[in-house]
């Protein structure tokens, strides 16, 4: 029995040769695995234009790394996207977007991340630019209509310079440049006109925030804001080569023009309106067609 006992263990035993080549195969076919499966991390990485869904994560330290060269850069999370731990998740489907702001004297490198997403709603973010319409006032403060699903908080001195003698005095209907500065489940958002790197007061009326005056205003869908916000943006760059404006963007939507006049006002209503379905070329071209028109009658 014990005889027999080893012939079987002999036999479970037994491997037929490997020969030079086919161990080179298989070399082969483990260091192709590895590269696989580093092509697929690399697939899975956060970059700009990214498709999401729900629950997709990524580790904060994978967006850091590329952008380490002046320090550790700033994450700016925007609508969609959640920090948890060390992990930035998202909560909306939609497409990944990515503003990178070098770092300055002052400041370092600041990412900012949100996911874009069709329709017009509107979910407030802490450092969003918003365009907001009075809609009520009090002693202390104003109510602002963000298209958010409450109105926005502007308190009386939330202006650059403003005290309780010399501040605002916003009727009802006027319209607001300003930016979210607290964004809560629960509350309403609170707003500011006082930015960090414009220091002057809000009585000379070349402040980056504070209240519009003329102008036409208008309504865009969420996504065409952003990309109207983008650095690249190729509309509002051919436009101001072919005509001097005044622009405001909102990230809620909203879109404030002023040109010279009424005709070149709606004229430029109507190109920012009519790109957002447009490529690069296409928009240039149909605003030079417009702009001719009108230099010809």
């Amino acid at each position: 029995k014990m005889v027999e006992h080893d012939e079987e263990v002999e036999d479970m035993m037994e491997v037929e040769p490997t020969t030079t080549d086919e161990a080179a195969n298989r070399r082969v076919s483990k260091d192709g695995g590895g590269a696989s499966e580093a092509a697929h991390k690399k697939s899975d990485a956060w970059v700009e234009g990214k498709a999401l869904l729900p629950g997709d994560k990524t580790l904060i330290s994978d967006l850091t790394a590329p952008h380490m060269e002046d320090g550790a850069p700033v994450i700016q999370v925007g609508v969609g996207l959640s920090q948890q731990d060390q992990h930035i998740c998202a909560s909306r489907a939609g497409v990944l977007r990515m503003i990178v702001k070098t770092a300055t004297d002052k400041e370092p490198t600041c990412i900012r991340l949100w996911v874009e997403a069709g329709g017009r709603k509107y979910y407030p973010c802490v450092q969003d630019m918003v365009l907001g319409v009075v809609v009520n006032k009090g002693g202390e403060d104003f109510r602002l209509d963000i298209r958010g699903p409450s109105a926005g908080v502007l308190p009386g001195l939330a202006f650059e310079g403003a005290t309780r003698r010399s501040r605002p005095r916003l009727e009802i209907g006027a319209l607001v440049f300003c930016k979210v500065e607290h964004a809560y489940r629960d509350t309403e958002p609170q707003l500011t006109c006082i930015s960090l790197t414009d220091k002057k007061g809000w009585m000379t009326g070349h402040t980056t925030y504070g209240e519009l005056t003329g102008g036409f205003l208008f309504e865009v869908s969420i996504g065409y804001a952003h990309a109207l916000l983008h650095p690249d943006s190729h509309v509002l760059a051919a436009l101001g080569r072919h005509l001097p404006f005044e622009v405001a963007v909102g990230t809620n939507g909203r879109v404030w023009v002023k040109a010279g006049d009424v005709e070149k006002t709606i004229l430029a209503v109507n190109v920012i309106r009519n790109s957002e379905h447009r490529d690069k070329q296409q928009a240039e071209a149909m605003i030079h067609a417009l702009t001719q028109s009108q230099q010809n009658r």
